[in-house]
């Protein structure tokens, strides 16, 4: 009779065991690995909220009062900063200390919208306003542009005035549409694909802003692309002066940086990213202002 009634107690003792630890919440990594909710939306990893302090600024002389975007050529190890609004507006080029390698007489030669570095092709390419089609420049040996080439002509983008940014990592152009982003193809094919963003929000538990308030607080043209991992994707929040991050595949907000503007940023165009700084056209002072994160 003991040799049985021991191992029962031993049984009964197991089941106790394993009843009080299924009762337990699992770790939120292990509940994330069981297929459980992830309480970050989705984003992969932990929300954060940095800094980024002034490294770089570049004086755009006369001539269009919106800055369109400024790219920077990784082999020429210059930046161009082109101005939205007529063929004629400047194309600056600037070394990496700021300083003008291009002429006083070099125009952007076709009205800018977007602009981007392909490091596939090694060039620096663009959208322009409406149907003027998306082109690419030729360089000269000191990579400064002597021709441009519209490689596709017509109108391929949301509207008349949309900014493309290039998305290096899936090859392919984003535009910023209402709330949503479109995509399309490097030679201006429509994927029919849309990028939901979950503005203002950090998980699916948070409220995302209306269009109303989009309009209101945000730069509503221009957006940026990072290729860092998580935080592909950028808006500029003008009325808190902060750009917040999204992960790209998830619409959630994983990141803020917040910058310390001396001046109000735009609520369209005047906003753009390369060479890992944030750049921040103001419209009195004609500078560009190049922040990084601390």
């Amino acid at each position: 009779m003991k040799q049985v009634f021991m191992p029962l107690l031993l049984l009964a003792g197991l089941l106790s065991m394993n009843e009080a630890y299924s009762q337990k919440k699992p770790p939120a990594a292990v509940n994330a690995i069981m297929g459980g909710a992830q309480t970050d939306g989705g984003s992969g990893g932990s929300f954060k909220t940095v800094t980024a302090s002034k490294v770089m600024e570049m004086k755009i002389p006369e001539g269009g009062a919106n800055g369109a975007a400024v790219v920077y050529h990784p082999k020429e190890k210059l930046y161009y900063a082109a101005q939205a609004g007529n063929k004629e507006f400047p194309l600056v080029i600037f070394d990496a200390d700021g300083n003008v390698v291009s002429s006083a007489e070099q125009a952007t030669l076709i009205d800018v919208r977007g602009l981007w570095y392909n490091p596939d092709t090694k060039e620096i390419a663009g959208n322009g306003y409406k149907n003027f089609g998306w082109f690419r420049y030729s360089l000269t040996r000191k990579g400064l542009p002597e021709s441009i080439d519209i490689f596709k002509e017509g109108r391929f983008q949301p509207d008349d005035h949309s900014p493309g940014v290039l998305n290096t990592k899936d090859d392919e152009v984003l535009f910023l549409d209402g709330l949503n982003i479109l995509c399309y193809t490097t030679k201006g094919v429509d994927k029919q694909k849309t990028i939901q963003i979950h503005v203002g929000a950090k998980s699916s538990d948070d409220a995302t802003v209306t269009s109303q308030e989009f309009e209101d607080n945000y730069n509503t043209r221009s957006i940026i692309y990072t290729g860092n991992e998580g935080a592909e994707i950028g808006f500029l929040n003008v009325t808190k002066k902060q750009v917040e991050l999204y992960n790209i595949k998830t619409g959630y907000m994983t990141k803020i940086v917040k910058v310390n503007l001396p001046f109000t940023p735009e609520t369209f165009f005047n906003f753009s990213y390369s060479n890992n700084i944030y750049w921040f056209f103001n419209k009195q002072t004609r500078y560009w202002q190049g922040y990084k994160e601390d």
